[in-house]
């Protein structure tokens, strides 16, 4: 049996009962290149909030299997935020890690809602929950490095699994842009130039919105790796 049906196998086992309120109760295995590089980089949990009402509706359309593996989509779109959005992904090319080959998941492996069907923080109990499956799955996976972003993976994977830990703040757009609005663009890239290189490299990783944030985190990310 090869790792990705191990993993299978030990999401099947941690699906959720009734009682506990989540938006779909199976868990889900991380992503895992055809190569990995033995970096796993893990963000907080999955936004299914009515934001994103189409995808919900896919998953809740789907067979158990299906909402296992969601994360293995043909348009390699992961449902990740920070990942899809280029965040992580610039983080990870200024550290000189290859993004094509790492594994991606969220460190809680079940989403709620508060109302009106916003996003909220996963509870204590989903955390909980959380980190009693990852301890199966990382004897499977055995990362040599797992970089958490954000408070709640760094409580997930707390003392959970003997490796290179590093820890990044999330890259919420929020938080960021109190922040990185403070520093011009041309002086952080001038004074980084990992990320230079990899902005000019994946321009489309900068894309979009909050350039200056995705740019201010990825200089983040180089402070404390190198620490």
């Amino acid at each position: 049996m090869d790792i990705k049906q191990d993993l299978i196998q030990i999401c099947q086992n941690f699906k959720l009962s009734d009682n506990i309120p989540v938006i779909v109760k199976e868990p889900y295995i991380p992503y895992i290149p055809e190569s990995s590089n033995g970096v796993l980089v893990v963000a907080e949990s999955q936004n299914l909030s009515k934001k994103i009402q189409p995808y919900v509706d896919k998953l809740m359309k789907s067979s158990p299997n299906e909402r296992i593996l969601r994360l293995y989509n043909p348009d390699n779109i992961l449902h990740i935020h920070p990942w899809d959005d280029g965040s992580i992904k610039l983080a990870l090319g200024s550290l000189s890690i290859e993004v094509e080959k790492t594994c991606v998941s969220n460190a809680v492996l079940w989403s709620q809602v508060g109302k009106n069907d916003q996003n909220i923080n996963p509870s204590k109990i989903l955390q909980t929950q959380s980190k009693k499956l990852w301890i199966q799955m990382l004897e499977v996976l055995k990362p040599d490095v797992i970089i958490c972003c954000g408070k709640i993976a760094q409580e997930t994977f707390n003392s959970i699994y003997k490796c290179k830990m590093v820890h990044l703040r999330l890259p919420a757009s929020t938080s960021l842009s109190r922040v990185s609005g403070m520093f011009t663009e041309t002086d952080l890239l001038n004074r980084y130039p990992e990320v230079k290189r990899q902005v000019e490299l994946n321009k489309k990783w900068v894309d979009g919105k909050y350039r200056l944030n995705k740019i201010f985190y990825a200089c983040h990310a180089v402070s404390v790796y190198q620490h």
